[in-house]
């Protein structure tokens, strides 16, 4: 519990700084492409910015992405192979536990480190701009656009390198979702 605090602290930390730093170095970088763009449903999009190995969890690698998801659209029931961390940009994101444990922070980007576990199967949490999820491999979810307006969800993962970003629930893909 303390490390979440100290990292959602942070994180809160570097989300206040950004704006600032984000608007001078957008005059001086042109705009970056993301690495992968991949269609998860109709109308949920993940943007994979980067993939890196970590030194300090051997066989992971750590992704930074974002995901766009269109009011109402909905994305299927899966899993990802590792820690996931996400954070609620612009609109309102719907998130429904399956199975498992995740954990929610209200007001994560201002600095709020209460922790509110959601450990009921069909649990839906509505998630708002700065509130945050994070939860590990062991859980199994459905996310949706829960507003009136898209939901933009920025996210961190720490997966097991070479396996797929998304793990579906009783689903063939038919495309990867591996990212390059």
């Amino acid at each position: 519990m303390k490390h979440i605090k100290t990292i959602v602290g942070g994180l809160a930390v570097v989300a206040a700084m950004a704006p600032a730093s984000l608007a001078a170095a957008q005059e001086t970088t042109p705009p970056a492409e993301p690495i992968s763009v991949i269609e998860l449903a109709p109308g949920v999009t993940a943007e994979i910015f980067v993939g890196a190995p970590s030194d300090r969890a051997p066989d992971q690698t750590v992704y930074l992405a974002r995901f766009v998801f269109e009011a109402g659209s909905e994305i299927f029931a899966h899993g990802h192979p590792g820690t996931t961390v996400l954070g609620v940009e612009s609109g309102t994101f719907g998130w429904t536990l399956l199975e498992g444990t995740a954990h929610v922070v209200r007001g994560a980007a201002a600095g709020n480190t209460e922790v509110e576990d959601v450990s009921g199967p069909g649990t839906e949490v509505i998630l708002e701009v700065g509130d945050a999820i994070y939860y590990e491999d062991d859980v199994t979810h459905t996310a949706r656009g829960a507003g009136d307006d898209q939901a933009v969800v920025l996210g961190t993962l720490v997966l097991t390198t070479g396996e797929d970003l998304l793990m579906p629930v009783d689903m063939d893909m038919g495309s990867s979702t591996t990212a390059p």
